[in-house]
């Protein structure tokens, strides 16, 4: 028995998430009933593997914006020897919820399935 197995996996965008779907399934565990996995970002992958990704969607357009807004604040204060203030913003995001994504049993975070050659 596997007392300490994950039950999920997110991974750090789409693609990795798809990698890690295919990975599963070659180790014979099904996603979701054995493992959960989501990623990020909402690409067109998300939608076109099976099973369909839940990924976080986020304002990646307005990340950038803000991100290189900063990064002339923090140069111009730089250049003029002015103190450099934190700034923290949060921006919102979506759960796009599809067929990844199950809660975990006892059953599950027990004994998850084996590959043969595990």
């Amino acid at each position: 028995r596997c007392s300490r197995c994950a039950t999920a996996i997110f991974a750090s965008n789409d693609d990795m998430a798809a990698a890690t779907v295919a990975v599963a399934h070659r180790l014979h565990l099904d996603v979701p009933n054995d493992i959960t996995v989501c990623g990020f970002d909402d690409t067109a992958m998300a939608s076109t593997i099976w099973p369909e990704l839940t990924t976080v969607r986020q304002p990646i357009r307005g990340m950038t914006a803000w991100a290189v807004s900063a990064a002339v604040r923090i140069l111009k204060a730089r250049r003029n020897g002015e103190p450099l203030e934190v700034e923290q913003k949060t921006l919102p995001y979506t759960l796009v919820r599809r067929d990844s994504d199950s809660a975990p049993t006892l059953a599950r975070r027990a004994s998850p399935k084996r590959s043969p050659d595990a």
